[in-house]
């Protein structure tokens, strides 16, 4: 029964109900009220004004009312098959996330792979060609007189030359950040011209960086930076996430 008045239609379908009962209830009063005043013969035609004018109003009433009630049903309908079809377009874009994305790739690359380098770039290829990323840059942790950095060793569609060296310690940059908390990363709104990716065409910013650690239990190894210009899901985070995992289990057999 809570449940009935709950529903806001419901419980108005219900006080439309007693709208209707009423106006039924009051015309019969109205009709007999000459009768229990008891006027004289002849006063039909004196009150046949009024009962056409209550009744013209009550059935105006009646007819707004319902139709007031049809064209909100119409609404809730309306929007609940809006809602649907918003939540088939997400359930579609996540099974198209699921299915295009393998680690299976990422797997045989690696096992390809003869020594660290090709490791780490076999990995990198792999993963930022199944996420059509933009580009990809892969850091190994060092460790020089107490202090822990993460120093660039491979990348994807980098703009730096071979013999560039960039580093950060730990807890410095974002890139830091991740190495230190040993925790994925993601921005999803990435400032214009904080990372550009530079071809014969042209050059253009990404909108979504994903920084993955590449870690052996507690310890971290490296970290995966991803640059990509539409959204990373959560389930290709994910595959981000195991995919590191592959890296460092080859890093750590070839050690």
């Amino acid at each position: 029964m809570t449940g009935l008045f709950n529903d806001r239609y419901y419980l108005n379908v219900i006080l439309a109900m007693f709208f209707m009962a009423g106006i039924v209830i009051s015309l019969y009063l109205i009709y007999s009220l000459p009768a229990d005043l008891r006027l004289t013969d002849g006063y039909q035609s004196a009150f046949t004004g009024i009962y056409l004018t209550i009744g013209a109003t009550f059935l105006l009433g009646a007819l707004t009312l319902s139709g007031s009630l049809r064209y909100k049903k119409e609404l809730i309908v309306m929007r609940d098959r809006v809602i649907d079809a918003a939540q088939a377009k997400r359930d579609e874009a996540d099974q198209s996330g699921k299915t295009s994305i393998s680690l299976d790739a990422v797997k045989s690359s690696l096992q390809q792979a003869r020594n660290q380098k090709d490791i780490l770039n076999s990995g990198l290829q792999a993963i930022c060609k199944q996420l059509e990323a933009g580009q990809g840059a892969l850091y190994l942790t060092r460790e020089e007189d107490g202090k822990r950095t993460v120093e660039l060793q491979n990348g994807y569609a980098l703009s730096v030359g071979e013999s560039t060296v960039i580093k950060f310690e730990f807890g410095e940059g974002l890139v830091g950040q991740a190495a230190a908390s040993a925790r994925t990363l993601y921005v999803d709104d990435v400032p214009t011209g904080y990372i550009k990716i530079i071809s014969g065409l042209g050059s253009a910013s990404p909108r979504y960086l994903l920084i993955v650690p590449i870690k052996q239990q507690a310890q971290v190894l490296g970290i995966m930076e991803i640059a990509s210009f539409t959204n990373v899901t959560e389930d290709q985070r994910k595959f981000v996430e195991e995919a590191a995992q592959l890296v460092a289990d080859k890093i750590s057999t070839k050690a």
